[in-house]
């Protein structure tokens, strides 16, 4: 055999430098400057800090600083946070099995260090004098000693300065500090009682009042007209308790940004609750639109697993199923409570005062830091300092906040170049108008004190068909037609399978089948509703449409596809002439149902000409 060469003896594998390992490791944490945002905040928010500031250049690409005055660190404690894994929040493996804070790995700092330069500057409680400590692109800290109040102020520059080939990778500075907005956005929503502030190349963005309300802090965010839309959402059971919002359903989006979800006040994207929030709509959505949420699960934290990704934005369940049950219900029964009531009236005055701890935080950096901290030793005094909250320090939120609480909803301007701008409508009381005919014979037109109502009576009727057979389908009561002769028909096997499987449950529609041949059936009776349909076609389209397997959530969602075709094939049509009587039964039926403003397959069965509109296009306002 002949002698191995030098070079097969030369080892492949060899140990990373400290530096280079750092900064592979960094990668899993820091993506981009909202990265640093989310960390940096997360650690304000287990600090106890009640105000947090953000302030970024850039994008965040040449400077990030965030300042809180939360309960800040000792020297030691300061210096050891730059070491990979250094945490207070776990000690051990068992803490894993209930992370109660945001931040829990110590990879923040470190990770951050490796690829920025850095400055920290902290005071810890009582310490006579605060601790500065500076790192660049992951050297050696340097630490020593800075006059600074209480709480923490990290500032971040020059972020992938060392890692050129993931600098270039960065997105425009807009799109970079759109992903900040959100990170920020985010946690104020998840933590209404702190005050947030954002500012970007030295412009306010966010500015938001401590509350204990979650709908002004939504309104605050987003505006006026959209926190008017929303509808409650309360659920509880066993160890968990949801709360938020949803909107309704004529209120959608062609996207799922407007959509936030919290698990224990962390931020999280979650396919088991954006499903079951799906889910809990049924068919109030329209193919292509997607709802805004708001919602906020607390629940037993040995129940969740949160170590499941780098970002931590991901969580998993241990049992997800009653995740989604509890999503799904209370959804539901939210959109189905009293239709939509009107948002909840909310005491907002000139003279109200901003809850108790609370002191506004000055527009300027230096204003800020020379504030003293409300925390001693660590911890949150039993009794806050307060501050008087004056309406003129923040115009832009007490509008919003005035329209939402104390103003009549404002009306939808339609004052362009294309004309009037109907709106679809949530809120409105069809008995208040008066019916005036039909437009095309499809369409009834109706006047109120509120202006023209425009109402499709082929889906309004669909609606009032689809909620009085499914009830009638729930308490078994469908009338029934018997047919005097049945019916044969052959279907394909896999369908004669699901057809047999489903028998009970068509019968419970009044759909009786008898088995007849190999894959065929005799259709014996149909629902009173579908008397005058062609009763062939009908059986065929439902047995397309019928489930596979016992999965309880699949089972009722092509069910209820199946009860939609139905009341959709026996709705009255368009082209079709009402009487006037006929109209006023129709809208009667209407009002009467539990969700009078969409149709199941979620389009708008109404559409508002706002008074105010008509006037201003005829130059009367």
């Amino acid at each position: 055999m002949p002698a191995a060469s030098s070079k097969d003896n030369i080892s492949r594998i060899h140990i990373l430098p400290d530096e280079l390992a750092n900064q592979i490791a960094a990668g899993e944490v820091v993506e981009r400057p909202a990265s640093v945002v989310k960390e940096l905040v997360e650690n304000a928010i287990d600090a106890g800090a009640t105000r947090i500031r953000v302030d970024v250049e850039a994008g965040g690409k040449k400077r990030i600083q965030v300042l809180d005055n939360g309960s800040g660190m000792g020297r030691e404690d300061a210096r050891l946070a730059f070491f990979r894994h250094a945490t207070s929040k776990i000690e051990g493996a068992g803490d894993l099995e209930a992370i109660v804070t945001l931040g829990f790995r110590g990879e923040a700092l470190p990770s951050i260090a490796s690829v920025a330069k850095v400055r920290l500057q902290t005071l810890a409680g009582d310490d006579p004098a605060g601790t500065l400590i500076r790192v660049e692109g992951g050297g050696e800290p340097t630490v020593g000693e800075t006059g600074c109040p209480g709480g923490t102020t990290v500032d971040v520059e020059q972020l992938f300065f060392n890692t050129p080939a993931r600098r270039k990778f960065l997105k425009s500075d807009s799109t970079e500090f759109s992903y900040i907005n959100q990170v920020v956005t985010q946690q104020a929503l998840a933590h209404p009682e702190i005050h947030f502030t954002l500012v970007h190349n030295g412009r306010q963005v966010i500015d938001t009042l401590p509350t204990d309300q979650r709908l002004y802090r939504i309104a605050e965010l987003f505006g006026a007209e959209m926190a008017r839309e929303l509808v409650c959402v309360e659920a509880e059971e066993g160890s968990y308790r949801l709360s938020g919002f949803v909107s309704s359903p004529v209120y959608t989006r062609a996207s799922r940004q407007a959509q936030y979800c919290f698990v224990n006040q962390r931020p999280i994207r979650d396919k088991v609750i954006l499903h079951a929030t799906q889910h809990g709509y049924s068919h109030l959505l329209p193919k292509g639109r997607h709802p805004v949420i708001f919602l906020f699960l607390t629940m037993d934290p040995h129940l969740l697993d949160v170590n499941v990704h780098p970002s931590k934005n991901e969580v998993r369940f241990a049992f997800q199923q009653e995740v989604h049950h509890l999503v799904s219900g209370a959804v539901r029964s939210g959109l189905s409570r009293s239709e939509k009531g009107p948002a909840p009236s909310l005491p907002y005055s000139e003279t109200s005062s901003a809850p108790a701890g609370w002191q506004k935080v000055a527009e300027t950096p230096t204003d800020f830091k020379q504030r003293p901290s409300p925390f001693q030793g660590g911890r949150v005094p039993a009794a806050p300092l307060a501050a008087p909250y004056r309406k003129d320090e923040h115009p832009a939120v007490s509008r919003a906040l005035g329209e939402l609480y104390q103003s009549p909803p404002v009306p939808l301007r339609g004052v362009e170049a294309a004309g009037l701008r109907p709106r679809a409508i949530s809120d409105v009381i069809y008995s208040e108008f008066e019916p005036l005919g039909q437009l095309d014979r499809s369409f009834i037109i109706m006047q109120g004190k509120r202006g023209i109502l425009v109402v499709d009576q082929h889906i309004a009727h669909e609606r009032v068909l689809y909620e009085q057979f499914r009830k009638a389908a729930e308490a078994k009561r469908v009338e029934v037609q018997q047919l005097l002769f049945p019916v044969s028909l052959e279907f394909s096997a896999g369908e004669a399978v699901l057809l047999a499987e489903h028998r009970d449950w068509l019968a419970g529609l009044g759909l009786e089948i008898e088995p007849f041949g190999e894959n065929g059936f005799l259709l014996r009776s149909v629902p009173a509703l579908l008397k005058n349909d062609d009763h062939e076609q009908v059986l065929r389209a439902i047995a397309e449409r019928l489930p596979e397997g016992k999965d309880p959530t699949a089972l009722q969602t092509k069910y209820d596809e199946i009860l939609i075709m139905m009341s959709c094939r026996s709705a009255i049509k368009v082209n079709h002439t009402l009487g006037t009587e006929q109209i006023r039964r129709l809208l009667d039926d209407l009002q009467q149902a539990e969700l009078p403003y969409t149709c199941p397959h979620g389009r708008p069965i109404a559409l508002l000409f706002e008074m105010d509109d008509l006037l201003s296009r005829f130059l009367r306002k």
